[in-house]
């Protein structure tokens, strides 16, 4: 650990789980699929960190904090989904990441100030996470992960019981067979709606950001960025994220439909 982003808010209000996202985003279509992979291809390959000190790496992460934070909780009380009570920290990881964990912990890598351009990306990746904690995705995906784990343990339990009825074996079999169902279930529940968070974070990072007056064509170059350094071009099916040119092309029509309603939060689903 580096050391915590002072700026953590009181006023928590976390409600009952919910499973995917909890407003109706616009979709994609193959138009904005195939605008967003030709940039991506034409801004190359990796991307390179620029060289930062520790002290110049806090002060970036600490003066996007402070510039988003006050409309970030006006955003989340106006939601009163998920919990609004922070505990941002930096973290020395030079790998571009950030997380949002229970009890409203969120950390960002120093890789994060390294690959951004400019203090708009940061902000970006850290309200990306805060999206997360306002919407409730992170209980959710608990929620998802355990019911995903009873849910195979008892289908994989009921056909290795009827695959064995007959055969001494099957109560040995039986167990098996649901110690791996409750493993896949839980895998399953805990990317069954991954993508469609992942998604509403993009949306809500964006329109904290428009919020707040940060200039949202200089915040998008981290999406770029990131899908330079995932070298993804399609999202498969067990994918927890959306690849790079689909959440590229999310960001953009987000990003319109939020200077349409001047800021307005979308419907809920």
């Amino acid at each position: 650990m580096w050391r915590r982003v002072t700026g953590a808010v009181a006023a928590a209000s976390l409600l009952g789980a919910c499973s995917g996202a909890v407003h109706q985003l616009p979709l994609v279509d193959q138009n904005n699929l195939n605008l967003a992979q030709a940039e991506v291809r034409k801004a190359g390959g990796a991307p390179q960190r620029r060289s930062v000190t520790d002290e110049e790496a806090m002060a970036t992460l600490q003066a996007a904090v402070d510039r988003i934070r006050p409309v970030a909780l006006q955003v989340c009380r106006e939601m009163s989904v998920g919990t609004c009570d922070w505990n941002i920290t930096a973290m020395r990881d030079r790998s571009l990441n950030a997380s949002a964990g229970p009890n409203g912990v969120v950390t960002v890598n120093r890789g994060v100030v390294e690959y951004s351009a400019t203090e708009e990306e940061v902000m970006v990746v850290i309200a990306h996470e805060i999206g997360h904690q306002a919407a409730n995705h992170v209980a959710a995906g608990q929620k998802n992960q355990v019911v995903g784990a009873l849910v195979g343990g008892l289908l994989f339990g009921l056909i290795g019981a009827a695959a064995t009825s007959n055969s001494r074996s099957g109560p040995y079999v039986t167990s098996q067979a649901m110690q791996s169902g409750t493993q896949f279930g839980a895998a399953i529940g805990r990317i069954s709606y991954s993508k469609e968070q992942e998604r509403e974070a993009d949306y809500l990072a964006a329109l904290i950001l428009y919020r707040a007056g940060v200039d949202l064509d200089k915040a998008r170059g981290i999406l770029v960025t990131m899908a330079r350094a995932s070298g993804r071009k399609e999202t498969g099916m067990l994918d927890t994220h959306p690849a790079g040119p689909e959440r590229l092309a999310a960001w953009d029509k987000a990003v319109a439909e939020i200077r349409a309603s001047n800021g307005a939060l979308p419907k809920r689903n």
